[in-house]
Parts: structure tokens; C-alpha cells; sequence
């Protein structure tokens, strides 16, 4: 019997990091209960060969976008698939498949943990330009600020590109417009209540402070950080399922799969141990309907796309005909319907496009679709005039 081999790059740097070890724990524990063998392979592998034996998928756990970027190249020249374990596979390609933390959805719920306590400003402090995972966060936080209405935008944000102190004592120096600040990451976290604490700001007297990743050190720092956790080592063994899902799959099939592994809000000393408010539901956005569709340059498009959307092929014939000057009489006859059929449907069309007529219709989608007739391809051949 031939010996399943699961091939695993990581790069060294990030194999030190709590989190990623984490991961390659559960790899290695899912991959023991079904007997694979784990063939790692970090940096200074890449150029030998003996990880090009196997055509199998892989997997790389990895928080370095160099090294995956370069790890994914050179599995596609080798016309294999991948998953990448703790990264979400989007921006990479949709032939990569990934098994990851929603970013997104803990940033979403910490927030919203603060808007329950009565937040209406927080800050955003000391996430790095630099940082895929930094970058989620801060577009996640901004998004969900301006979902609830809260008072939070760019300017409330101390983002750091080569030195992270001096945007954590930036911010320090204007501290007392903030009730709570979020940082990207416990290390940060602590940091900035390091500032604080030089600059005789209390936390969480004065500031709540909170971030992301549940690491020890931030279980036994004094104050202990308010976190969301990471199930890294589930992170790990999803993305052997992930991984065991590709092996099941025809190497032409096109297909990838996208795991979440949920997260958990850890409440601490740094916003004085409030658990959340019970609340049914998170208010609806401000603005329910986005402003971009409602605007007169735009709104001609959305409306003539919801119409379209719901157009069956026949109405989408008949506008083809109406298109070509076709009368109603050559319509009916050509198309095999009733004129009652066709009244109906022309109605509803209209209706949907809000113009008043065939004439209107037909200046109404040339000027939009720029087009004399964009369905004549709708047509078949016997609906056609030479």
C-alpha cells in the first residue's frame, strides 16, 4: 500500500511564533489519526528536489507573504494545489484553497463588544501598514464602526510603517478623546499600556484597551488583556480536512475550499472585566441603502440591471425583436405567443425600467448598454433575418 505523504512548507521565523507552531500541532494531530506522514519542507528546502517526488497538495502555515507567495509559484509550476493554514486564501488566487480565523468576524464582535458597553469612539492603535493580518483588521474595524454609526474614522487610527512606538506614544498624547482603543494584537496591546502607564493614564480607569490573539503573556500581564481567541490548533486541523478534501478531488476539477474557524471574546482586567450587554441584535447601518446606487449618475445602470435580472429569455428575445423595429404583429408571430403574452410581458418591463413605452425603452437601453441591439446573440438563427 503506497504511503500518504502531506507535504508542509513553513518558513522558520514564523514556526517560532506561538500561533503558528499552534498550527503545526494540529496538522501533525490530525495527520497521526489517519496515518499521513508529514513531509515538512521550510525555506532552506525549496530548491531541493525531494519534495517534487510526490504530486500531492500541500499545505503551508505560514505568516509571511513572501514566503507563501513564493511557495504557492512554485507549487502552480508544478501544477499542484495548496492550503494555506492560518492565511485566508483570497487574495492569492481562487485556486487557493485555506483554512483560517475569520479576521473579519472577531474584529466585527470586538467592536460590537464595545459599542455594548457604550462606546461611541474608540481608537485604533499601533496596527502596522506592513501586516496582512494588521490590514484585515484595521478594514474589518473600520467597516464595522460605520455600520453601527459610531464616531471612529481614519483619524482615529495610529498605524505604524517602520517604527511602532511612536505611533503608540502618538496616540498616548491624545488618549483622553478615547474611552477604549483596539490594538491589533496582544504584544501591541501591552505595549500601549506601557505608554499609559508612563503618562499617568490608567487603563482601564481611564482607557479600555483589547486586541487579538490570546497569547500567555497578555493572560499574566498586569492588567490581564481583554482578547479575542485564536483556536490555532483547529486552524491546523482544518486545514488537513481542507488538505484531505483536495486529495479526494480530480487534479482538473477548479475546485478550493475556504474554512473559518470561529473565535471567542476573552474579557479582562484591561476594560475592567464588563462582560457585554445583552442585546438582541446590532443596529442596522445609518445609511440602510448604500447612497452610490440612489445617485442620478448611477442610478439609470442599477435600475436597468434589476430589470434585466428579471428577464427570463423570452423577455430577453422580445427586446431583441423590439431592438430590431420589429412590430408587435412580427413579434407574436415570431416567438410563437399571444398578443396578451406580450402585452403582459412589455408591461412588466417597462414598468421595471420606469419608462413609459417601447420607444423609451429601446433609447433607454442603447444609451445605457451602448449597443444597437446587445441580445441579438439571444436569438437563435430562426429568429433572425438575412
Amino acid at each position: 500500500m503506497k504511503e500518504t505523504i502531506l507535504p508542509v512548507f513553513f518558513d522558520t521565523d514564523s514556526s517560532r511564533a506561538t500561533p503558528y507552531r499552534e498550527v503545526l500541532k494540529g496538522i501533525h494531530s490530525a495527520a497521526v489519526k489517519t496515518s499521513v506522514r508529514i513531509q515538512t519542507i521550510s525555506e532552506k528546502d525549496l530548491e531541493e528536489a525531494a519534495w517534487r517526488d510526490t504530486d500531492a497538495p500541500a499545505i503551508i502555515a505560514s505568516d509571511s507573504i513572501a514566503f507563501v507567495r513564493r511557495v504557492i509559484h512554485l507549487l502552480r509550476e508544478e501544477g499542484r494545489r495548496s492550503v494555506l493554514a492560518g492565511l485566508d486564501g483570497e487574495q492569492f488566487g481562487p485556486d487557493i484553497s485555506c483554512a483560517t480565523p475569520s479576521r473579519r468576524t472577531e474584529t466585527q464582535q470586538m467592536v460590537n463588544y464595545l459599542y455594548s458597553l457604550g462606546c461611541s469612539k474608540i481608537a485604533l492603535v499601533g496596527f502596522g501598514i506592513h501586516s496582512i493580518n494588521d490590514t484585515f483588521r484595521y478594514h474589518a474595524a473600520m467597516s464595522a464602526v460605520s455600520s453601527l454609526g459610531m464616531d471612529t474614522d481614519e483619524k482615529d487610527a495610529w498605524l505604524w510603517e517602520s517604527d511602532p512606538r511612536s505611533a503608540l506614544v502618538s496616540f498616548v498624547e491624545n488618549a483622553k478623546r478615547y474611552r477604549a482603543a483596539i490594538c491589533p494584537n496582544d504584544n501591541m496591546a501591552i505595549q500601549l499600556v506601557r505608554q499609559c502607564k508612563k503618562s499617568g493614564i490608567s487603563v482601564p480607569r481611564d482607557l479600555w484597551v483589547c486586541s487579538f490573539g490570546n497569547k500567555i503573556i497578555g493572560r499574566y500581564y498586569s492588567p490581564s488583556i481583554t482578547t479575542m481567541t485564536m483556536d490555532m490548533p483547529r486552524v491546523g486541523e482544518h486545514s488537513f480536512y481542507a488538505w484531505q478534501f483536495l486529495c479526494r478531488q480530480p487534479e482538473d476539477s477548479g475546485c478550493s475550499v475556504r474554512l473559518i474557524v470561529p473565535g471567542r471574546l476573552i474579557v479582562r482586567e484591561s476594560t475592567a472585566g464588563l462582560e457585554p450587554e445583552a442585546r438582541p441584535e446590532i443596529p442596522l447601518p445609518v445609511t440602510e441603502n448604500d447612497p452610490f446606487y440612489s445617485d442620478p449618475f448611477v442610478r439609470p445602470l442599477a435600475e436597468l440591471e434589476n430589470c434585466l435580472a428579471a428577464c427570463d429569455e423570452l423577455d430577453l428575445k422580445i427586446l431583441s425583436l423590439l431592438m430590431e423595429n420589429k412590430s408587435y404583429e412580427a413579434i407574436v408571430e415570431k416567438l410563437f405567443i399571444s398578443e396578451g403574452a406580450l402585452k403582459y410581458r412589455l408591461n412588466k418591463i417597462y414598468n421595471s425600467m420606469g419608462v413609459k413605452g417601447r420607444t423609451e425603452c429601446v433609447r433607454q437601453l442603447r444609451d445605457q448598454l451602448d449597443s444597437e441591439n446587445p441580445f441579438r446573440a439571444i436569438l437563435t438563427a430562426e429568429y433572425r433575418e438575412d
